[in-house]
């Protein structure tokens, strides 16, 4: 534990925070253990500290400890370590939220880097018109979709403990007087701390769907709610500031998504009826927040129009109320007979109770809430009551527009081979086709058009006949219909194919469509956009040419024309750097948005491109700002939607501050491309950098498949990481294999990555990087390079993302995993391949990058790893002991090996900030 100091400056510090926090979870681990708990804690971590400043008795000295631990202490040790980590993840977002007032106290005139005044300062210099960025605010639409990718290792309650414990480091900056004090701040943390310590870090079964569901609405009630509107009103702000003269209202351009209950491939426990529960969950609490909001309003605008004047334009909605509600509104009218505003809000609010139980009175939909309420805001405005309308009903009126009545709009998402075997086994029952899976992809493509064009169904409406899967393919589509023809209007816009492979699997989805009443004959009047997932090598690579055949069918075309005319293709980050490797499945994934681009101005469609971004780097992961400005030119023009995933989104939005940043810089990054998507490109040199980088994609790839196809690297993969123990962890509720199999094909990208990463090796965010980098700098020169990562958002993201990777791995602890495997064949072999390429890695990096150490370019970054180091360690030290005692059977009747095993893969997660 670190030495406790308590005494408070002038202004808190990281170190202040961190002293506090030690000295609290001190005091807890002492009356919650004992001392000798508290001492073993202080022993493995200075041990850990010898060991990285070069002691090499220090790390055997460790092992050995470990080793003598039973099973008792060793749980209590890895608690210790795994509070720890937690509390240190919250100061340094203390810290992150100091550095940033801090900025703006400095230099208040200037925008802060990466917010959106930033960003319209940035545009205005460049030329842009306000009439320009009307048009361009017109077109821009950001999507973030939130998702249940069983990646979270902390349960919900600890979670929520841990917010407690962040708003008590924040009343230390913020607040004067007793509630400022370390006294009162260490006497509140010390009960929470220890309700911390006191609490399982294990589910004890693993989460439902609507757990999941539930869990992901925590972050809009707690968070989104109140942080949206803020962002939206700093774009206002910015705006008026750089075009003082134009009148511009900013439309809806940030919005959210949400698989929570909709993404059915690969887990069987979404079900159609599950999807029908998710849309009502979210339904039922958005309806409740605005219920809340509603009653907020008629509490504050009390304003008498004998006092500020008629309420011009209000009689509509007071009169519709008192059609629809005629008690309720007597009662408030002799309650409230001079005040109109308060009337109409208790009136919508009567409407929206209504709507939630679809009573009489409800809202037909968001449009309607929205009428209202712009009809309140617009009498105030041309009364005296302008100020108010400013205030709170401004950021209600937002919340409507960006939420609609469920928060997010629910993607579907199914695997194709799902829909070839349901057709193959319709298409054969009515004997329409014998085999159509075995068709040929032309002849496929022709039976679809033509059934999709024929108004006679291929479904009878008795499906009970079918197999299990192909009913809940059909009930899938069905329960769809029924929900966007009924309460959830509008909330469900996409479907997304996974494992799309040609433009037969998207007219697949065409029919469905249509058989289920979502389209009529033809592909017209669709209801839903089609959604391929383009995440495989080969795919990526084909990616243009399938959407270029699917645009070339008429029933295709037409549908999309009733969606807008707009494609929405999503492109997979994590099962192309399963198949391909890090380099290589970056730069496929470029080159896929890139030529599809290409594909869609062609047609004369518009597009929009869905990253389906993981934590990891290994799964596309990274600052999201520098994500979307390494987006290739031309492929954005303010559309874009992306993933946001597991526990992605405690470390972005459990904080109104952080939650504020993190859109800021995704809204202003978005804004920014468009001056890079109207900038001309220099033919010469992108060429030149592109041959660059294809070249080291081809060399990456042949690297990184020589290890994955190597016949030994199975059982390597599995000694040598916990991925088995990590399976059997309950982390979501989807299963972590596709199929069952223990092959590395049918591992999902989540569990692989998250192996790699716990065995300290993070091995798919840069294997096959640093023998590219060394070809690359022989063939064309290290100056050559340096330019490219100056000049090339692209590459520069490339390295910075894979740097951030290498500085967490270290050879000396994967070697202890690695030891794991002793004995087996091909562990030796194997281990150099891997230990050498690292090596190789870390050091083209530095000299591409022109450093002497890793990540001297991002010191808080470097610092936060060389902080946490000496606690990951101890973890790392006491996983592996377990892992050696569980594989060598040594778990009793009660299963505690196996139990803390599962504890420290939380705990070295917590400590690393990265899961999968």
């Amino acid at each position: 534990m670190r030495t406790a100091g308590v005494t408070l400056g002038a202004v808190r510090t990281l170190e202040a925070d961190l002293d506090l926090l030690a000295d609290v979870l001190g005091e807890v681990v002492r009356h919650g253990a004992d001392e000798r708990a508290l001492a073993l804690h202080q022993r493995t971590v200075q041990l850990a500290r010898r060991a990285r400043a070069g002691d090499a008795t220090a790390a055997d000295e460790l092992a050995t400890l470990v080793a003598g631990l039973d099973i008792a202490d060793a749980e209590v040790l890895v608690r210790s370590l795994t509070r720890w980590f937690q509390l240190v993840n919250l100061a340094e977002d203390n810290e992150r939220i100091r550095r940033l007032i801090a900025r703006q106290r400095r230099d208040p005139e200037t925008p802060r880097p990466g917010s959106l005044a930033d960003a319209v300062k940035l545009l205005a210099e460049h030329g842009v018109g306000a009439g320009e960025l009307e048009v361009l605010l017109g077109q821009v639409d950001l999507r973030l979709v939130l998702t249940a990718h069983p990646t979270e290792a902390r349960r919900r309650t600890t979670v929520e403990k841990l917010a407690r414990v962040f708003a008590v480091l924040r009343d230390l900056d913020e607040r004067d007087g007793p509630m400022g004090t370390i006294a009162v701040a260490r006497r509140r943390l010390l009960g929470t701390v220890q309700e911390l310590w006191g609490s399982d870090e294990l589910r004890a079964v693993s989460p439902t769907v609507q757990d999941e569901v539930r869990s992901g609405l925590v972050y809009f009630l707690s968070t989104l709610a109140s942080v949206l509107p803020e962002i939206y009103r700093d774009l206002e702000e910015a705006i008026a500031r750089a075009y003082p003269e134009a009148a511009m209202r900013v439309p809806p351009f940030l919005g959210f998504g949400s698989w929570i209950g909709g993404d059915r491939d690969g887990n069987p426990n979404v079900t159609p009826e599950i999807t029908v529960e998710a849309l009502e969950l979210m339904r039922r609490q958005c309806l409740g927040f605005y219920e809340r909001r509603l009653t907020l309003l008629a509490e504050r605008i009390s304003m008498s129009d004998r006092i500020v004047g008629p309420a011009t334009g209000l009689e509509p909605v007071l009169e519709a109320g008192a059609a629809l509600f005629p008690e309720l509104a007597e009662r408030a009218l002799v309650r409230n007979p001079e005040e109109p505003w308060r009337r109409a809000f208790t009136l919508m609010r009567e409407r929206v109770r209504a709507t939630a139980v679809e009573a009489e009175g409800a809202y037909a939909g968001p449009s309607e809430l929205l009428a209202d309420l712009h009809a309140a805001d617009q009498s105030l405005r041309d009364g005296r009551g302008d100020l108010s309308a400013r205030g709170n009903l401004h950021d209600v009126i937002r919340q409507v527009e960006v939420f609609g009545f469920h928060f997010a709009r629910l993607d579907i998402r199914e695997h194709a081979e799902r829909h070839r075997a349901a057709l193959t086994e319709i298409l054969s029952t009515v004997g329409v086709a014998e085999d159509y899976a075995a068709m040929d992809a032309r002849d496929q493509l022709s039976l679809l058009g033509a059934l999709i064009a024929d108004r006679r169904p291929v479904i009878a409406d008795d499906i009970s006949g079918f197999s299990a899967a192909t009913q809940a393919v059909v009930l899938t589509f069905r329960v769809l219909h029924d929900a966007l023809a009924g309460p959830h209007r509008g909330a469900v816009q996409s479907y997304v194919v996974s494992g799309a492979e040609g433009p037969a699997d998207l007219l697949a989805v065409l029919l469905l469509m249509k058989e289920c009443g979502l389209a009529h004959a033809g592909g017209v009047d669709a209801a839903l956009r089609i959604v391929p997932l383009f995440e495989a090598g080969t795919t990526l690579a084909a990616a243009g040419a399938t959407m270029d055949a699917a645009l070339e069918r008429h029933e295709y075309r037409t549908a999309l024309r009733a969606v807008g005319d707009e494609q929405e293709v999503m492109v997979g980050y994590s099962d192309s750097n399963k198949d391909i490797g890090y380099v290589a499945s970056a730069w496929a994934t470029y080159r896929a948005q890139e030529e599809m681009a290409g594909v869609f101005r062609a047609h004369g469609v518009a597009w929009t491109f869905f990253h389906g971004r993981g934590g990891a780097v290994g799964r596309g992961g990274g600052p999201t700002n520098v994500a979307i400005l390494a987006l290739p030119r031309g492929t954005v023009e303010g559309r874009l939607k992306m993933t946001e995933q597991g526990e992605v989104l405690a470390a972005k939005y459990a904080v109104n501050e952080i939650g504020h940043r993190e859109l800021e810089l995704a809204g202003s990054a978005v804004l920014v491309r468009s001056l890079d998507d109207a900038a001309p490109i220099e033919p010469d040199r992108a060429a030149a950098f592109d041959a660059v980088v294809g070249r080291m994609a081809e060399v990456s790839a042949r690297a990184y498949r020589g290890l994955i196809d190597d016949t030994e690297l199975v059982d390597f993969f599995r000694t040598a990481t916990p991925v088995d123990e990590i399976s059997r962890l309950r982390l979501g509720s989807r299963p972590a294999r596709r199929h069952g199999g223990h092959g590395i094909d049918d591992l999902r990208a989540i569990p692989w990555v998250f192996s790699w990463t716990q065995a300290r090796m993070v091995l798919p965010a840069w294997f096959g990087l640093g023998t590219a980098l060394a070809r690359a700098r022989e063939e064309v020169g290290l100056e050559h390079l340096r330019t490219m990562e100056r000049d090339w958002p692209f590459f520069a993201g490339l390295l910075s993302n894979a740097e951030m990777a290498c500085a967490k791995a270290d050879v000396a602890i994967a070697q202890r995993y690695v030891a794991l495997g002793d004995g087996a064949a091909g562990t030796a072999r194997l281990w150099g391949i891997v230990a050498d390429e690292l090596e190789r890695t870390r050091a083209e990096l530095l000299l591409v990058c022109g450093e002497a150490r890793l990540l001297d370019r991002e010191p808080a970054l470097q610092a936060s790893i060389d902080r946490r180091n000496p606690y990951v360690d101890p973890l790392s030290f006491v996983q592996v002991e377990l892992l050696r005692r569980l594989r060598a059977g040594g778990d009793g009747e009660d299963g505690a090996l196996g139990r803390v095993s599962l504890l420290t893969i939380n705990g070295i997660a917590g400590g690393l900030r990265n899961t999968g």
